[in-house]
């Protein structure tokens, strides 16, 4: 045993002695040759660089003798540690709004870029908006929409032809919008900002509809090939309709996101969460605001699962705008946008997608913890985090 010590406490004193700083000397007319040969006996400083343009050497330094150095080149123009650079990140640009930042969605793309390039922004995966329609013509949404599946009233549409699926409302184009806004400097940001989107128009202009309409959009969109579903709608009551739908979706692997609801009354005892939400194959989303702090019309109960960014969320709008909305349909679209930046970043890497119950441990494990201690019925395991679900998916 104490051989074993011993051998590790060496490793650590290497370790210590052998570190080196890189440092920069400016020099008037001739370089520092003699002083720097007098420094350098015993062969530990190392000359990386002569830009002889500006006058300059780049050295590196064992860091017990930067002091010595610096005493031997007081007439030198300068002496400096040369200085880090890094490229700006992905967050850094002006369209990125506090809640994308909130969730951690710009350490994805800053840290995953470099290697599983546009997989980091969600590309690759398409996503279901299940809505009141999405504007497919909006700068930030504009070739994004890739299919159109209508089912309001008796009606139903599945196509290309976008039109079919326009929003008169703006519920869903703000969802949309929360998901897939282009990261490009200009008005906002998505939270998976190359994913695909299939607008599924279940809700009427008004922005209401049917347990079935929006049962048939379920079903049809997976049949499309969507395998994520994002709703940002529910009811107060149960459905076998709505209840068989959802259940067939889980069953072919879709994951579903739903809103927990704005039937919140702050009292930890009664649940208020809705449905689709309610059921436990779906992804129960509650809102938080920019101090994490829950808003009293979020939805609480045992079926909450995370949180998300849901008060006075900027986002897409209709007619090529922007507008601020709040909800837990806010929300909803925020972790939605994780489930398509993990999805995306496992098939860049080789890896299948996970299943519905795989995406549920790994959202729910990797949410950080911001009510009282573990689960809460207010944000259920706590906030969802891109990165440290991204990282968990992929080490799966």
């Amino acid at each position: 045993m104490s051989s074993k010590v011993v051998v590790l406490v060496a490793i650590v004193l290497l370790v210590v002695f052998a570190h080196a700083a890189r440092i920069v000397v400016g020099y008037v007319d001739a370089p520092p040759t003699k002083e720097l040969a007098e420094l350098n006996k015993t062969g530990e400083v190392k000359m990386l660089k002569h830009l002889k343009e500006i006058k300059a050497v780049v050295l590196n330094v064992p860091d017990h003798k930067v002091k010595e150095l610096k005493d031997k080149l007081k007439n030198a123009r300068y002496v400096e540690e040369d200085g880090v650079a890094r490229a700006v990140g992905f967050g850094d640009y002006a369209d990125v709004q506090w809640n994308v930042k909130m969730v951690n969605a710009p350490l994805v793309w800053d840290n995953y870029f470099t290697t599983l390039r546009d997989a980091a922004f969600g590309y690759g995966v398409t996503v279901a908006v299940l809505d009141t329609g999405i504007d497919y013509k909006h700068p930030e949404l504009y070739g994004k929409v890739v299919y159109c599946i209508y089912t309001v009233g008796t009606r139903l549409y599945k196509g290309t032809d976008l039109r079919n699926c326009a929003d008169r409302n703006g519920h869903g184009t703000h969802v949309a919008g929360i998901i897939a806004a282009s990261l490009d400097n200009t008005g906002v940001a998505g939270v998976a900002p190359k994913v695909r989107l299939m607008a599924v128009k279940v809700l009427s202009d008004s922005g209401s509809g049917y347990y079935s309409d929006i049962a048939e959009g379920i079903i049809e969109s997976v049949k499309a090939g969507a395998k994520i579903l994002s709703m940002s709608l529910g009811g107060s009551a149960d459905s076998s309709v709505l209840r068989d739908a959802s259940y067939w979706a889980y069953q072919q692997g879709a994951v579903q996101v739903a809103a927990a609801g704005n039937s919140g009354d702050g009292n930890p005892a009664t649940d208020n969460v809705a449905y689709p939400a309610r059921y436990s194959w779906v992804i129960a989303v509650a809102a938080v605001d920019q101090n994490y702090a829950t808003p009293t019309w979020s939805s609480d109960g045992p079926e909450v699962d995370v949180a998300a960014p849901g008060v006075n969320i900027l986002s897409t709008y209709p007619g090529g705008r922007y507008a601020y909305m709040s909800g837990t349909s806010m929300a909803t679209p925020h972790v939605t946008g994780v489930v398509a930046l993990i999805q995306a970043l496992r098939l860049a890497a080789g890896k299948p997608m996970l299943t519905p119950d795989e995406v549920y441990q790994v959202i729910t494990s990797t949410a950080r913890d911001i009510g009282p201690p573990g689960f809460d019925v207010f944000t259920g395991y706590g906030l969802v985090d891109a990165y440290a679900a991204a990282t968990a998916a992929l080490s799966r």
